[in-house]
């Protein structure tokens, strides 16, 4: 590179390692030269460019709101739903922690976390620092993993598998708008306050120097422990208590996480009934066995297989939010099964239950420090360089 590196540090999120940072130029990224956690990639976004997306995300958020992700057709009858007439009847079933947690996660989180972007940018687009600029970006950086409009997606495309045997089901303009809506969430969600505050740095715009963040704290141990032992805690009555019941034609069923998953099987829809297995099921349970075991081999300062523990860690962090699926696929079946005598569907206790764990591991991850196993291992900042 010909131009000079400039004054701004950089600090690696997994490992606590200090770099200098340097201009990269078009496909150009930056890895930590201690963990090879990805510390920056070359933004080929402007903010004008970043505005028209959330703008175009909330304009499809807007439609998917609105108009249902499907109509059910029962002997003659038609019952409609969209996600917030789903949060209602959840709610209005007796379940308002369930409607509480899908409503945040999937309704309002996501449009604060896009309005948040507005307010960044904006200013940015007319060269001038926004308001509040550091307490924004911090906020956008917690906001992000509890945008779950994806994983709603992948719940109203299982809840129309499930209904397809039951009655005739017709997609509606919600179901479509969702899917572009989770598309253009899923590139949003690659902005984080380190990239837009580089974006800022790069335009010129003179942003105040951010001090590098302080050592870890071994508390942080005590604390992901706690939320573990609390999801544990959650984690029997989730999958053993039903997630919710339906009633047809006089006939009356409980089901269970699994009891879903043998249910999807057997209708022939093996590779459903494979992502709810592993959403539901697997993912859930491996996030607590391997967030566990990084706890512990941290406490005890084992200074095995770093690298390979960090790249764990991050996966636990990538996948935390997918476990949620079951949960809006209960309150999706809720909203279109409502037929009376013909079929009635609701959510049931382990559907709470289910939303404990998945926000009490999500939870842990955040609050698990990576940097304290490299700390325990001696390793400390250091001020260093590397372009891929």
């Amino acid at each position: 590179m010909s131009e000079a590196p400039s004054p701004v540090k950089l600090t690696c999120h997994q490992c606590g390692a200090l770099y200098q940072r340097a201009p990269l130029a078009p496909n150009q990224w930056a890895r930590c030269r201690r963990c090879d956690g990805l510390l920056e990639t070359y933004s080929l976004f402007t903010p004008m460019a970043w505005i028209a997306v959330v703008i175009a995300t909330l304009i499809v958020l807007t439609l998917a709101y609105s108009f249902p992700v499907a109509t059910l057709f029962v002997q003659g009858s038609a019952q409609s739903s969209n996600f917030l007439h789903a949060v209602l009847v959840t709610w209005e079933a007796g379940y308002p922690e369930v409607a509480v947690l899908t409503f945040l996660v999937g309704f309002l989180l996501p449009v604060l976390h896009l309005f948040l972007l507005l307010w960044l940018f904006v200013p940015l687009t007319l060269g001038r620092l926004p308001r509040l600029f550091e307490p924004a970006l911090s906020l956008l950086d917690h906001l992000k993993p509890w945008c779950m409009v994806p994983v709603f997606l992948l719940g109203a495309l299982v809840a129309i598998v499930k209904l397809v045997d039951l009655a005739s089901l017709t997609p509606g303009i919600g179901l479509f708008a969702t899917i572009a809506a989770a598309v253009l969430i899923t590139a949003l969600t690659r902005l984080s306050g380190r990239k837009i505050r580089h974006m800022a740095i790069d335009m010129g715009i003179n942003v105040p120097a951010v001090t590098p963040p302080p050592p870890p704290s071994p508390a942080a141990i005590n604390k992901t422990w706690a939320l573990l032992f609390g999801a544990v805690f959650l984690y029997f009555p989730a999958n053993l208590l039903p997630v919710m019941s339906i009633s047809a034609l006089g006939s009356d069923s409980r089901l269970t996480i699994m009891g879903g998953v043998i249910e999807l099987w057997g209708m022939g829809s093996w590779d459903i009934a494979l992502v709810v297995f592993i959403a539901s099921v697997f993912v859930p349970s491996f996030k607590i066995l391997l967030l566990a075991t990084l706890v512990y081999l941290t406490q005890i300062k084992s200074t095995q297989d770093l690298k390979r523990r960090t790249k764990l860690y991050h996966l636990v962090e990538f996948i935390g939010q997918w476990s949620m699926l079951d949960v809006f696929v209960v309150i999706l079946l809720a909203g279109l099964g409502k037929f009376g005598s013909l079929l009635d569907i609701e959510p049931g206790p382990g559907a709470a239950a289910f939303g404990g764990v998945v926000v009490l591991t999500m939870l842990a991850a955040l609050n698990f420090d990576p940097r304290l196993a490299w700390r325990s291992a001696g390793h400390r900042r250091h001020t260093a360089w590397r372009h891929p």
